[in-house]
């Protein structure tokens, strides 16, 4: 039997997806073949056009059968890129939930030494939220007005002029591109420095975002110049996991001291190397967790 003939016959013509898809389309498979499932049923079902598909990406066939070369070879599970589209596609995945402006934001990290911190943040920052820090509680005062009041020690009070800063901000890019353009345009104020835009991505990293949201700040890192991917990094509490940083995105001097982080499994982000991210979600009040 010709199997070449019956690819020929199953799929018809094909064509190689372009180049740049394939890192994408790769991770999407990944992420698609390590969820989780009962330990019998983990064959995969694929229609006519998917194995159409998965057929172009390995070997295209003209409609005369002669074999067009191969693109550029599938990078490798350690490549940053792939590592970043793989977050992306299982980011994607996730259920997505939508918060009201009258919730918080939960966030629970594990320190190295083993203590945990926790945040109740306003989805809106307008209320006022929580924070239990290395074993110290204190309130965080939403803004409203145009004002915020911050109670402090001895029944004291300090008034500040503000704006709402949301613990889960609206209307933020779901594509890759337009999501970098929305990085460049860095809240640290010193110039569309790299240094800058690992600030912006992390801080938007760690805070709660939507799964689209989510997938396409991870796409968009991918785009970053001089990514450089680790699989022997080490999260705060000494685990194994899988690191990537570029060219200034630390402080100069100091190395890279800020990474990254990645489950190696799962692919969640764990954080930027100064904590663990163990638990987020979305709850009603303070004090309330997931």
């Amino acid at each position: 039997m010709d199997e070449m003939q019956l690819l020929r016959d199953f799929a018809g013509p094909a064509g190689l997806p372009a180049s740049g898809d394939l890192a994408r389309k790769r991770a999407e498979l990944i992420a698609a073949t390590t969820a989780r499932r009962p330990a019998r049923r983990l064959g995969l079902v694929w229609g006519a056009a998917g194995l159409a598909a998965a057929v172009a990406a390995v070997v295209a066939l003209s409609p005369g059968g002669t074999t067009v070369p191969p693109g550029p070879a599938p990078r490798p599970a350690t490549d940053p890129v792939s590592i970043l589209y793989t977050a992306a596609a299982k980011a994607r995945a996730l259920p997505d939930v939508t918060p009201r402006p009258e919730q918080f934001v939960y966030t629970k990290t594990r320190l190295a030494d083993g203590r945990e911190n926790e945040t109740w943040a306003s989805v809106d920052g307008t209320h006022d939220g929580l924070v239990f820090l290395y074993g110290h509680e204190a309130s965080l005062a939403g803004c409203r007005d145009g004002k915020r009041v911050q109670k402090e020690s001895h029944g004291r009070t300090v008034t500040n002029r503000c704006v709402p800063h949301p613990a889960a901000p609206a209307g933020l890019p779901t594509d890759a591109d337009t999501m970098l353009a929305y990085l460049h345009r860095s809240t640290y104020g010193e110039g569309d420095t790299l240094h800058d835009l690992g600030n912006e991505i992390i801080e938007l990293a760690e805070g709660y975002l939507r799964p689209a949201v989510r997938a396409a700040l991870f796409e968009a890192v991918a785009k970053v110049p001089g990514l450089v991917a680790r699989t022997d990094a080490k999260d705060a509490t000494g685990r194994t996991v899988l690191g990537i940083s570029w060219t200034g995105m630390n402080e100069p001097g100091i190395g890279n001291q800020n990474e990254f982080l990645f489950d190696p499994v799962t692919f969640a982000y764990l954080g930027a190397g100064t904590g663990v991210v163990v638990n987020q979600g979305i709850v009603d009040a303070v004090r309330q967790r997931p």
